[in-house]
């Protein structure tokens, strides 16, 4: 379970890089569109996780890491197309 955790952050740091890069160039005018695809790539990471372990609670009364972590990625995997377009 502790890799499946670790690389579920390692996903999540790299997601980062991607998402942020497809925002183009950090210069001028882009630097604050970066700013915006990484906030709303940390939320909707976050926000998946905790929506999908809090289910996981109600539902089958088990504190379960591994839906925790499959939450994450569904979460970044979701933003991934949007992720400029949405506010945070």
């Amino acid at each position: 379970m502790g890799l499946v955790v670790l690389g579920t952050f390692i996903l999540w740091f790299g997601w980062y890089g991607f998402n942020g890069g497809s925002a183009l160039g950090a210069t001028g005018d882009n630097s604050v569109v970066i700013q915006d695809v990484c906030m709303n790539t940390t939320i909707a990471a976050a926000c998946g996780g905790l929506t999908v372990f809090i289910l996981t609670m109600v539902i089958d009364h088990v504190e379960c890491v591994s839906s925790l972590s499959n939450g994450v990625l569904a979460g970044l995997v979701s933003i991934t197309a949007g992720c400029d377009a949405s506010n945070p």
